[in-house]
């Protein structure tokens, strides 16, 4: 009987909490790709919201007696796609539901979109900066043992 090799993969990128649930966040070159056109994606997912809702009549001017609870009802789905495409192009697909089933807030999760957005942008200028230094280092040593090979000869 043969011994299986286990060899073991670490996942780019690192976990994000928003308050409870804890979620991850990929930093590969391929989710990077996406993560920097978000609002392209989302505006895409918002127009797809916003064909589906055509069907009920927004009113030119809305007051209390012209607000019917079905065009409340399409506007709120329509932002709720939006915000909750931004969550998933972010963190994947299902991420939304996972955070809205423990905080049905919308307008909480918007806000909490920009935060989210600026910690990552953050994280990842660290991230690169740590890159760069490491790079930087290992090239350091590489010139300095290829001037020490010269001066041995």
């Amino acid at each position: 009987m043969s011994e299986v090799v286990e060899i073991d993969i670490q996942r780019s990128g690192f976990p994000i909490k928003l308050g409870k649930i804890e979620l991850w966040f990929d930093t590969s070159f391929e989710n990077l790709l996406t993560f920097f056109k978000v609002e392209e994606l989302a505006q895409e997912k918002l127009k797809e919201a916003q064909e589906k809702a055509q069907a009920i009549h927004f009113p030119d001017e809305i007051n209390a007696e012209t607000l019917e609870e079905d065009t409340v009802k399409a506007a709120f789905d329509v932002n709720r796609t939006f915000i909750g495409a931004q969550y998933d192009i972010i963190f994947g697909d299902g991420a939304f539901e996972r955070i809205y089933k423990e905080y049905p807030d919308v307008a909480a999760l918007e806000q909490t979109l920009e935060i989210v957005g600026v910690a990552i942008g953050n994280k990842l200028e660290t991230m690169e900066s740590e890159r760069s230094t490491k790079t930087e280092l290992k090239k350091s040593e590489f010139l300095a043992k290829k001037k020490s090979k010269k001066v041995g000869k």
